[in-house]
């Protein structure tokens, strides 16, 4: 009986010092300056228990403001830890929340604008890749030939567009630029169906057409044809005349009666 009091009274007294323990933490090693992509991040999480370091694992997470992107990792507290910046993060405030027990720290960090594109040239086609973490909105120019032609991009950071490249048939010398970043390929095969040299979306041909990028047809033959145009309005506006004559044939009659 004694010894299980005994024992009892020590493992309620241990519990009690832990339960009474407070932990403090936070974060150190942040720059106040604004990180680029692909710096490494060095940071230190600062775990106390009453007053006295302790080193015990830390789980940590990494977040944009949008909460869109979300890393987590684990470390031990009061040591160096290194983490990457990736080049598609976004540019803007980061946070990095690091918990133990009932004990939590925010910090914030910024990471630059890195505007970066990649220009490809595949058969007829412009490959505009937004490899930076801001949205990419120059306006690009692509010279096919001696023709030059402006095209003003809106690329979110991550995307892509394609653009057709259109000419009457022949080879080209193309080249693209937007004033910092060029590209130029030489003897290109392009296969045009009218006169106007450019550049159209590739998503939307098929739908709109561009400049003679839609299929060869005869308008004729299209679904619609401005030719046949006048012939539906005027059917539609003697229809028009004849529901108006009945109407007023109809409003004599009931007078006459």
């Amino acid at each position: 009986m004694n010894k299980s009091y005994y024992l009892f009274t020590i493992c309620f007294l241990l519990f009690i010092s832990i339960a009474s323990a407070e932990f403090s933490i936070d974060i150190s090693g942040l720059k106040t300056t604004s990180y680029s992509p692909g710096e490494e991040l060095t940071f230190k999480i600062i775990l106390l228990e009453d007053g006295t370091p302790i080193s015990k694992g830390i789980t940590y997470e990494i977040t944009d403001a949008l909460e869109k992107t979300k890393v987590t990792n684990e470390t031990n507290s009061n040591e160096k830890t290194s983490f990457k910046i990736k080049k598609e993060f976004t540019s803007g405030i980061w946070t990095i929340t690091a918990n133990y027990q009932d004990a939590q720290v925010k910090r914030t960090f910024t990471i630059k604008e890195n505007p970066e594109v990649e220009f490809l040239i595949e058969d007829d086609e412009l490959i505009i890749r937004n490899t930076g973490n801001v949205d990419y909105t120059k306006t690009i120019q692509i010279i096919i030939g001696t023709e030059t032609n402006s095209y003003k991009q809106n690329i979110r950071a991550g995307d892509e567009k394609i653009l057709k490249l259109i000419s009457p048939d022949g080879t080209y010398n193309i080249q693209v630029t937007d004033g910092e970043t060029s590209i130029k390929k030489e003897n290109v095969q392009l296969f045009g169906t009218g006169n106007v040299i450019g550049a159209v979306d590739k998503d939307l041909l098929g739908y709109t057409g561009f400049a003679g990028a839609d299929d060869p047809t005869s308008i004729e033959d299209r679904p619609t044809s401005l030719t046949k145009l006048p012939l539906a309005l005027i059917f539609i506006a003697a229809v028009g005349i004849l529901i108006a004559l009945v109407v007023v044939e109809r409003h004599l009659s009931k007078k006459k009666k």
